[in-house]
């Protein structure tokens, strides 16, 4: 139904759900099949469809709408490396990985 991310956040609380383990290869599968969908159709897509998409996601907008957000996406930009640090507070973590799961940060290799 395209809403990979909260089929994502399921899967993690399946996870988490799952004390004794006995899910895990079937949540890891899923979770690659969310990734693999996800990634497919963020591919094809324009900026301004994503753009599109992210407007309707409540959550993904307000992640692009908080001020603290907003300067560490700022510094991102401005200083690749200083992603490292952010990524070691959890709670920003998360919410970059939104970030990169609706396609509005796009990882890839130089």
């Amino acid at each position: 139904m395209g809403e990979y991310q909260k089929s994502i956040d399921t899967c993690h609380a399946a996870t988490a759900a799952d004390t004794t383990g006995s899910h895990a290869r079937e949540i890891e599968q899923q979770l690659q099949r969310c990734a693999t969908a996800m990634y497919q159709a963020n591919a094809g897509a324009s900026e301004a469809e994503i753009l599109e998409r992210a407007q309707r996601d409540p959550e993904v907008l307000g992640i692009l709408q908080d001020p603290v957000m907003q300067q560490i996406l700022g510094q991102m930009k401005e200083d690749p490396s200083a992603v490292q640090d952010h990524l070691r507070n959890p709670m920003v973590r998360e919410k970059i990985q939104k970030l990169v799961n609706a396609g509005i940060i796009r990882m890839g290799t130089r």
